[in-house]
């Protein structure tokens, strides 16, 4: 299936405890709920939830050191990144938390995927701070496009940003499609990466699911995530173990279940476009995998058709995270277009 809620599908555990996520939406509630009545909480080996771990400013995670055995210039190089003091705006009840980094008179914000925060974008941040101003957020609990777009929107009336770039991959790649039908004016070019059109896909495959997960207690939502990470994400990803200590750091307590959820609407909202006829104003990249397993071959189809003006870039058996593991050449991608 090409849903981004592939995780939750039907899996064997391989956790100590069996999943109840096996179950179809058809399945009344009640007899899954007092299943997962029955489980204890498996200690996480990042410890127990943490109610501040998401308060202002905290951006040094030593988690990251728990998924990698030995030292590792990469690793070294995110913790470092996350040593950059980032800063948070409140909107609508929401804490935006944000970097705002690098030098130039160009702006460049970027927006990452439904399992991803700031930082996700690390290697990128650093190849181009050089040349331009840049954002990197961390979507908050937010569950509609809406209430992104006006997020985003707050941020750069903050920053005094006029006009900027936006670079948004899978879920980002979707919210980018959004701001760019409400906010053209204040868009130079626009980056979709991994990412998919307005669709019924989602909401058809994942929409009975999405009435369940509240029932479902946050260690059980995110450790079937980290289960699956090694078995649906991993091999497109050339087994990548940056892209597998990533995912698992934040499925093991630096995303909230409400960070999920609001996600989870996101991915499935759907919205009118104006620009299906490849009639916008903006410069547009796209970058696709010929393998991505969340965006399936059909959906990639169907973005380059509503865009047809914009230029693809396609990543041979890269998976959906290429901007982690084939960060060099991504990076070449980006600079070249953005100049």
């Amino acid at each position: 299936m090409g849903s981004f809620c592939f995780l939750l599908r039907e899996r064997e555990s391989t956790d100590s405890h069996p999943s109840p996520l096996i179950v179809p939406p058809s399945i009344a509630s009640f007899g899954l709920w007092a299943r997962v009545q029955t489980l204890s909480q498996p200690s996480s080996i990042l410890g127990p939830y943490r109610p501040d771990r998401h308060t202002q400013n905290i951006h040094i995670h030593h988690h990251l050191l728990a998924y990698y055995p030995n030292e590792d210039p990469i690793k070294e190089s995110l913790f470092q990144f996350r040593t950059h003091p980032t800063k948070t705006l409140s909107h609508d009840s929401r804490n935006w938390d944000y970097l705002s980094i690098g030098e130039g008179s160009k702006h460049l914000l970027f927006l990452h995927g439904m399992g991803g925060a700031y930082d996700i974008w690390f290697q990128q941040i650093e190849a181009l701070a050089d040349s331009f101003h840049i954002i990197s957020l961390t979507l908050p609990e937010v569950n509609s496009l809406s209430a992104a777009s006006s997020g985003i929107l707050k941020i750069l009336n903050e920053e005094k940003i006029d006009q900027v770039s936006l670079i948004g991959t899978s879920m980002g790649g979707y919210i980018a499609q959004y701001f760019l039908e409400e906010h053209s004016d204040r868009l130079a070019k626009i980056v979709l990466g991994n990412t998919f059109p307005p669709n019924e896909v989602f909401q058809q495959e994942n929409g009975g699911m999405r009435k369940l997960v509240p029932l479902f207690p946050e260690w059980l939502v995110m450790s079937t995530f980290r289960n699956n990470v090694a078995e649906n994400v991993l091999p497109s990803s050339e087994k990548s173990k940056l892209v597998e200590a990533y995912l698992l750091e934040q499925y093991s307590g630096l995303m909230t279940k409400e960070q999920f959820i609001g996600r989870f609407d996101i991915v499935l909202e759907q919205f009118d476009t104006d620009k299906s006829k490849g009639d916008h104003p903006v410069l547009m990249l796209i970058i696709e995998s010929d393998n991505d397993p969340l965006v399936n071959e059909d959906l990639r189809g169907e973005l380059k058709e509503m865009y047809q003006d914009a230029e693809v870039f396609t990543f041979t058996q890269k998976g959906h995270f290429p901007y982690l593991n084939q960060a060099q050449t991504y990076n070449e991608v980006l600079r070249h277009f953005l100049n």
